[in-house]
């Protein structure tokens, strides 16, 4: 419990004294219910999707439609998904009052990351195995 500090009448007791506790008393970030510092699985998904989409849709744009080579098309569509994932995790962030902006653009790259992994794997399998079947 706070101490009580005296009015300005020393010897008396007064009801009206007011905790200095409670004066200053405005609450802490971790009260609110909203405020999380752990990644949301939602921001980091959408994130990803968002960023794939606009990386699709940049190589499109440049390859295809403005003719640039394959390595300024390729520049220019790392560009925009990261500027994507970095753009929708931190707008996603500040709508649910999540703290962890830079978890969930972290963990959003990584997951774009495992996800080219995993196709580069899957293809790599694919062309071995088509490879051996062809020579049988």
């Amino acid at each position: 419990m706070a101490r009580k500090f005296p009015s300005s009448n020393f010897g008396t007791n007064n009801e009206n004294d007011v905790e200095h506790d409670d004066l200053f008393d405005v609450g802490t970030l971790d009260d609110s219910p909203r405020a999380s510092s752990a990644p949301s699985l939602p921001i980091i998904l959408l994130s990803a999707a968002s960023g794939i989409s606009a990386g699709i849709i940049a190589l499109y744009i440049t390859y295809r439609t403005l003719g640039l080579t394959i390595q300024w098309s390729v520049a220019i569509t790392v560009f925009c998904l990261s500027a994507a994932v970095g753009c929708t995790g931190a707008l996603l962030s500040v709508f649910t009052g999540s703290r962890a902006s830079l978890l969930n653009i972290a963990f959003s790259c990584g997951l774009i990351l495992v996800t080219l992994l995993f196709f580069t794997l899957c293809t790599l399998v694919g062309a071995i195995a088509a490879t051996f079947i062809l020579t049988l």
